[in-house]
């Protein structure tokens, strides 16, 4: 398993965009939410450590405008990320073990998955960013509803992941990502 040094120790990039989309709450699951409510097609945007911040609520309005699908970025942390965490990767991942384990993200992602359905999705893809690319292959040898995913910088890949995807993957490495071709 490998992670980007220069993603874990480099912050996110602050930004005034105004989105939007609105917030939505499936439970205690809040969801950013763009695009046609009555859309057939969506796509699931796992953000990365840095949470939902106003980069990724744009890069979620600039995918539904261009798509025409339904886009949902759920916040898995619920308002936490990992600023004051970036110590040491001792601390980075002892939160992440609390909070962001395929464990403990996949049954709010099933929850987000029955509200699509229920709203017409009839499939979605998943974009994730950085620690959110991981989950999104994982995902996908989980809930077949997802019948793809992108990994953008991804980070804590592992072979194994890939071997048991049940979707193709698309991999958008960084310069700074370890090569995955090998």
């Amino acid at each position: 398993m490998s992670y980007s040094k220069a993603c874990c120790s480099i912050p996110a990039v602050t930004s005034t965009y105004e989105a939007i989309g609105s917030m939505e709450n499936i439970g205690d699951l809040p969801m950013y939410t763009v695009g046609p409510k009555d859309a057939k097609k969506a796509v699931l945007v796992i953000y990365d450590i840095y949470a939902m911040h106003n980069n990724t609520k744009q890069f979620c309005d600039i995918l539904a405008k261009h798509c025409g699908w339904r886009v949902v970025m759920p916040d898995f942390f619920r308002g936490d990320d990992a600023h004051g965490k970036m110590d040491s990767m001792d601390t980075l991942l002892a939160w992440l073990g609390k909070v962001g384990t395929i464990e403990i993200i996949a049954p709010q992602i099933e929850r987000v998955q029955n509200y699509l359905k229920e709203q017409g999705v009839v499939a979605a893809t998943l974009v994730g960013f950085c620690w959110g690319a991981k989950i999104a292959v994982q995902i996908t040898s989980q809930l077949p509803f997802f019948v793809g995913a992108s990994m953008i910088h991804p980070s804590f890949v592992d072979v194994k992941d890939a071997e048991s995807a049940g979707a193709p993957i698309l991999a958008l490495p960084s310069k700074d990502e370890p090569d995955m071709v090998s």
